[in-house]
């Protein structure tokens, strides 16, 4: 057994010399390129994903990314009309062993009542296993009482995740980064109930990450929440992953964490902050997930730090007065997040919530980037594989939206997002590098691309030179960077000037206007504005500082987009009117597209029904570009 493995290790490492020579070889761009990617992505290895009748594989995942079509369940093939530059994969770590040992024929748990429920994609088998990560405790009929059964299966797994990257990647080409899924919940949240009494009680609080790698240089196994808390699993990656293994996570769906992501002084388990976790944080952690199938964590309507665009895609009800669980509170949203990291860096001397951002879909059906709101099949197996189920005629999990209106959940999900980043080629090292120092943005599904520059040198034209992208990275700092006070040089009295560009998706709408969102805390409160910084059709900001209404209209019978509206590329150089050099900020880059269909106004053409009232019937489309901070002294 020895021997074999030292070959299979062998093995790899005469692939990986290659790879790596070839990686090297692939031309780089200092002014870096546009690349697009799913970060967030299950096959049938999840348990969840397998239950909900996936057939998905790995493979199947990979070359569906790059233009391959692929059967989903119940039969339907989906094909994304572009391929994607990067992948990763991010199956769940919790039940990799108990899948791999209920699929095995011969395994000592394949014939146990858990295995053979699993088989069967009986979803009350499902809610037991999940239950148990909760307890931290694995099932003894699945993994024996002392759980090493699963243990000891998940890295066999865990070197088939490693392998089937491997096989697919394609410096220069097609990149796959390694990575899985941990996905604590927090205790007490019901799971799997019918909502019939409490329609949010079927809304499980998650506490999840995406682990991602840079090289193939990975620990031997995985963290799941099975052995600890995000904390933890924080600890046992700088412990485990040493020497040229780098790894970062990245949280997903803070609007579902009930505040506890961005709890001041807590951690995410309610035990108090140390020093430690902090730096480690700061250090582990440079991303958040600002958008995916179950709604957007950017913002909420109502809700602390809003605008009137943050009523878009909020898949949870706001919170009713007194109550934090199973809702929408401030402490979930990505916003207050990045402007409350201003006052923590303030006291504590360093900023846990110093998020880039990027966007993902968290398809459970193994198509990554399958995005279109025209041809959206569902992501969740047989769970939402139809119109009639997606649109809430069939029994599934309900919602209520705060303001006693009860349809579907699935109602509230949408196609996902995706991830843009600025990076000199498409190698791993250099894509995941951009996603390290947060030259990211995400997008709710579109392929915008945007750029987003700060700096105190700057000319006030910049937006219209030729050399806008050499300059800007010449004499300031692209998004994810930071402006400080020594930046400042001689030119006490300069405000910072910021350099937006943004050209449309060719398969989407135009663009209708770009806006910069600043934060900043004044005198310990928590502050944002939006500031609308170029219009679309000739438009002038009025003097609120706001684009009027362009006119852009889609009709709701053919979802055709009206002509003649939005542009296809906007830009500008501006300079932040109230600009205090005393005070930390944050500024981010938020674009918005003119309305198209929503994904439900198509099925409920293709059912020859008026579209559903309880949700809009039409979208803006959007992007987020990561912040740039200001600090002083």
């Amino acid at each position: 057994m020895k021997s074999w493995f030292l070959l299979l290790c062998l093995g790899a490492a005469l692939i990986a010399g290659p790879v790596r020579a070839e990686a090297d070889a692939v031309p780089s761009n200092p002014l870096k390129n546009a690349y697009f990617g799913e970060l967030h992505l299950h096959t049938a290895y999840s348990l969840d994903s397998y239950i909900f009748g996936n057939p998905n594989s790995p493979d199947a995942a990979y070359r569906f990314a790059q233009g391959e079509p692929v059967t989903l369940y119940g039969g339907e093939t989906k094909q994304i009309s572009h391929p994607l530059d990067f992948v990763a994969i991010t199956d769940h770590s919790e039940f990799l062993g108990e899948l791999a040992l209920c699929t095995t024929q011969g395994a000592a748990a394949y014939d146990s009542v858990a295995c053979k429920g699993m088989r069967d994609f009986n979803m009350m088998q499902f809610g037991r296993i999940a239950a148990s990560v909760t307890a931290r405790k694995r099932l003894g009929d699945i993994c024996g009482a002392d759980g090493k059964a699963c243990t000891d299966a998940i890295k066999g797994v865990w070197q088939k995740v490693q392998d089937n990257a491997a096989r697919y990647y394609k410096p220069g080409k097609f990149t796959t980064l390694i990575g899985y899924e941990y996905s604590a919940n927090i205790p007490g949240t019901v799971i799997g109930t019918s909502g019939k009494d409490n329609p949010r009680a079927n809304v499980p609080g998650m506490l999840h990450r995406n682990v991602i790698f840079r090289t193939d240089h990975v620990p031997d196994t995985v963290f799941s929440a099975y052995e600890g808390s995000g904390e933890e699993l924080m600890k046992w990656l700088e412990e485990k992953c040493t020497g040229p293994c780098r790894v970062l996570t990245i949280p997903h769906n803070s609007n579902y964490s009930w505040g506890r992501f961005f709890w001041e002084g807590k951690n995410t388990d309610g035990t108090p902050w140390t020093r430690d976790i902090l730096d480690r944080r700061a250090r582990i952690e440079p991303l958040v997930e600002i958008f995916q199938i179950k709604g957007a964590s950017e913002c909420m309507a109502g809700i602390g730090l809003t605008d009137e665009e943050c009523n878009f895609e909020n898949a949870v009800p706001p919170c009713p007065p007194g109550e934090i669980d199973q809702c929408g509170s401030a402490g979930s949203f990505v916003r207050d997040a990045i402007v409350r990291g201003l006052k923590v860096e303030e006291k504590e001397g360093v900023n846990p919530f110093k998020y880039g951002f990027v966007g993902a879909t968290d398809n459970h059906d193994g198509t990554p980037g399958a995005t279109e709101e025209s041809d959206f099949k569902g992501h969740l197996g047989q769970q939402d594989n139809t119109a009639e189920k997606r649109l809430g005629f069939h029994p599934g999990p309900a919602v209520d939206d705060g303001h006693g209106e009860v349809g579907s959940a699935y109602m509230r999900f949408n196609p996902g997002g995706m991830t843009g980043v600025w990076a000199e080629k498409n190698t791993r090292e250099a894509i995941w590098d951009a996603l390290y120092r947060r030259e990211t943005y995400g997008t709710s599904g579109t392929r915008i691309r945007v750029r987003f520059f700060g700096s105190f040198d700057y000319p006030a034209d910049l937006n219209k030179s030729p050399d806008l992208v050499k300059t800007a990275y010449a004499k300031g700092v692209p998004m994810g960077g930071d402006l400080r006070a020594a930046d400042l040089g001689g030119g006490r009295g300069k405000s910072p000037r910021f350099v937006v560009w943004a050209t449309r998706d060719p398969d989407s709408a135009p663009l209708q206007k770009v806006q910069i969102v600043k934060g900043w805390i004044e005198n310990g409160k928590e502050m944002a504005k939006v500031y609308d910084v170029a219009c679309s059709d000739g438009i002038e900001a009025g003097a609120d500082g706001a684009c009027a209404d362009n006119g852009a209209s889609v009709d709701i019978a053919t979802c055709k987009v009206a002509a003649g509206k939005g542009a296809a590329e906007l830009s500008t150089t501006w300079t932040d009117p109230a600009f205090d050099p005393k005070i930390r900020a944050v500024y981010y880059v938020r674009v918005l597209e003119d309305p198209v269909c929503r994904w439900s106004t198509y099925d409920a053409h293709r059912l020859k029904i008026d579209p559903p009232k309880v949700i809009p019937a039409t979208i803006k489309e959007r992007a987020w570009t990561s912040p740039i901070w200001y600090t002083p002294g």
